[in-house]
């Protein structure tokens, strides 16, 4: 029962954060073919020291709107086509604006790469066809999602705050597993 624990204890901190670390493999392993010299003790602690690169640096963006918005979730496919003509339309006819931080900023490039599939220098372009607005910080972002009607905002997940929402992404929020705006 107690290697059973620490195998299913392990199992839910990989599948958590989505890593295939070896030395945590190989420990589940011997844990669970009976090989094992590990106590309880040891095998936290080799989860915890193998996943504190994962936890330190692993972070989601967030796609949040104003409160009073009607848009709850967003599909991935459909922000994708959405962006891809000169005045950015979801499927159901809104027009929508992105605001995010600088194009160089890791929450910025994630959205580019995974969400609106493409490089970012064509992002830059969208910014010259006024459907993207930049801004430098969180702070901003969120200001301008809240006054802008049909305005989608990307920032950080530890910067939400009750003016806005935070938009379900192919039917996941942050910190699930699997969300597709993580990033390093």
């Amino acid at each position: 029962m107690y290697r059973s624990f620490c195998l299913c204890l392990t199992q839910r901190i990989v599948s958590f954060y989505e890593c295939s670390t070896t030395r945590i493999i190989s420990c589940v392993c011997r844990v669970k073919y009976g090989r094992a010299g590990f106590s309880f003790r040891k095998l936290t602690m080799l989860a915890l020291f193998a996943l504190t690169p994962l936890l330190a640096f692993s972070k989601d963006a967030a796609l949040v709107v104003a409160k009073h918005s009607k848009l709850t979730a967003v599909q991935s496919a459909a922000f994708i086509k959405a962006f891809k003509s000169a005045p950015a339309r979801l499927p159901d006819g809104q027009e929508v604006v992105l605001v995010v931080k600088a194009l160089n900023t890791p929450e910025t490039q994630a959205v580019s790469s995974k969400l609106l599939a493409q490089k970012p220098e064509e992002l830059s372009d969208a910014v010259a066809k006024q459907t993207v607005i930049v801004v430098s910080s969180d702070a901003e972002v969120i200001r301008i999602v809240s006054s802008t009607p049909n305005a989608v905002g990307v920032v950080d997940v530890y910067s939400i705050t009750s003016t806005i929402v935070v938009l379900k992404v192919d039917g996941k929020l942050p910190l699930d597993p699997g969300y597709l705006l993580r990033y390093n």
